[in-house]
């Protein structure tokens, strides 16, 4: 009997012993996770390409070998075509025919991508051995002065591009003022919706009652696009402000409630068919009231 328990101890003991090295396998660290310099030397060069810049040493459009295909390659891969999509990015941003709406958003983007990008660097580094944290923070240094230069190419573009749009909204209003409605709507029309027909009707009219059929002509002309530019909206800032100053005759009255007829026909939100007819209501009461003094 005893011969058969002092049996049964050392088989429990090799059974523990190969369950404790299975145990340590299951928390083996992983296949080695290779930085080379190469990839890390081509992605330093690729963040110095902004603006078309071009550094002596180009670099390549290599896939990465077979035998460096380990978790960390495949993530530099990843930065490397990230950072292409920042340059193609902001290469978009430039183009004059840009939206403001579509500029914010794609702006939100890099400041997001280049983020992640950084976040990366820092869970890299940490999987990383200790004799590749030199590269890494070669890597992270590139990117934040790419940050840091895209954040000032921006500035300057948003600035040169204020300068124009505000030069430009100058031009529209000079040209309502002087009874050109047509070359006024084709400039307004170029500014893509930064210039909304609120400031138009605020920049033009300056409590100067003579600018009050300009200003319809120019909401008339763009009657087409009474949706997309919202051409209700300023002749309800204009009719506000002509009562505000008492300024609100037969004939203004007159002016603007013909300029109203119809319009509903160019809208589609039912909220903005509502503005036009409440608005020629008001006017149609305002031309009674002035027609029994």
């Amino acid at each position: 009997m005893w011969s058969t328990i002092l049996l049964v101890v050392p088989l429990l003991g090799i059974g523990y012993a190969a369950e404790i090295r299975l145990k340590r396998q299951g928390f083996a660290p992983a296949a080695e996770c290779i930085i080379s310099e190469a990839d890390i030397d081509e992605i330093v060069q690729l963040t110095k390409m902004l603006d078309g810049r071009r550094s002596k040493k180009r670099p390549s459009n290599r896939a990465p070998t077979a035998e460096l295909t380990d978790g960390c390659t495949r993530k530099l891969a990843e930065f490397k075509t990230s950072i292409q999509d920042v340059l193609a990015r902001y290469g978009t941003m430039k183009k004059e025919w840009i939206k403001a709406s579509e500029y914010e958003l794609l702006k939100a983007k890099q400041e997001s991508e280049i983020s992640d990008l950084l976040r990366e660097v820092d869970n890299l580094e940490r999987e990383a051995e200790q004799r590749y944290r030199a590269e890494l923070e070669k890597l992270r240094n590139s990117l934040q002065r790419l940050h840091r230069q895209l954040n000032e190419n921006l500035r300057q573009l948003e600035q040169e591009r204020l300068a124009g749009r505000r030069a430009q909204e100058a031009l529209c209003v000079t040209n309502i003022q002087g009874g050109r409605a047509e070359n006024a709507v084709r400039i307004f029309r170029a500014l893509n919706g930064s210039y909304d027909t609120v400031r138009v009707t605020n920049d033009t009219y300056r409590d100067d009652r003579d600018m009050v059929e300009p200003l319809v002509e120019f909401f008339k002309a763009l009657r087409d696009d009474a949706q997309t530019f919202d051409t209700i909206g300023g002749l309800e800032e204009l009719h506000k402000q002509l009562e505000r100053n008492n300024q609100l005759d037969l004939e203004r009255s007159r002016t603007i409630f013909h300029s109203l007829v119809g319009l509903e026909n160019y809208y589609t939100a039912d909220v903005d068919v509502v503005r036009v007819q409440k608005l020629r209501i008001k006017l149609m009461d305002t031309l009674r009231a002035l027609r029994n003094q």
